[in-house]
């Protein structure tokens, strides 16, 4: 079970780092040299931690987290395909609309992934997990940022490909997790 979370959290990571280096080269494509612009973008990716972040801790207290994980993966992914047709649509207000609600989303998905590991090892595998869950995600930020930079530059991929990518990395770590067999309570 904790294979299935681990996998999807892999290729989720992948997929969070392709969407940053989309949205840089999006901002890039419209406002090259614009600080103010990147910055912008950027700010509707960490405000929802302040705002949302205190807030979804509790309800996943309260909730399934496994179902938590499978319906925000679900939704991001959706979120995602959008912003290509904004970007076509040339509309930014709503592009940075559909960042803000992914990055709130995620504020659920997060605490849910951390507590539900206990759920999936036993408690003698408690820190290895944690800590192959917490090498992996570092690990896979650098070699992510790196192999999605070049991804995002190939001519016929884009902003927009990567966009296209990500969301693909959503739904394919919802699946994964939907394979978790969780255990009685």
């Amino acid at each position: 079970n904790f294979l299935f979370l681990w996998l999807g959290q892999l290729v989720s990571n992948f997929g969070d780092r392709l969407n940053q280096m989309a949205l840089v080269a999006l901002v890039y494509q419209r406002n090259p040299g614009n600080e103010v612009a990147l910055a912008k973008i950027i700010s509707f990716t960490i405000i929802p931690v302040f705002i949302i972040g205190p807030i979804a801790g509790v309800w996943v207290d309260r909730l399934d987290r496994k179902k938590i994980m499978v319906i925000s993966d679900i939704l991001r992914g959706a979120l995602v395909l959008t912003i290509p047709l904004f970007i076509v649509l040339n509309q930014m207000l709503p592009i940075y609309i559909v960042i803000f609600l992914i990055f709130s989303i995620s504020r659920f998905f997060i605490p849910s992934k951390m507590a539900i590991i206990p759920d999936l090892v036993s408690k003698d595998k408690l820190l290895v997990a944690n800590t192959l869950q917490d090498t992996t995600h570092m690990v896979g930020n650098v070699v992510g940022l790196m192999v999605a930079g070049f991804i995002v530059n190939i001519r016929y991929v884009g902003a927009i490909g990567g966009f296209y990518i990500d969301s693909a990395t959503f739904f394919v770590s919802a699946a994964l997790i939907g394979l978790i067999a969780m255990k009685a309570r």
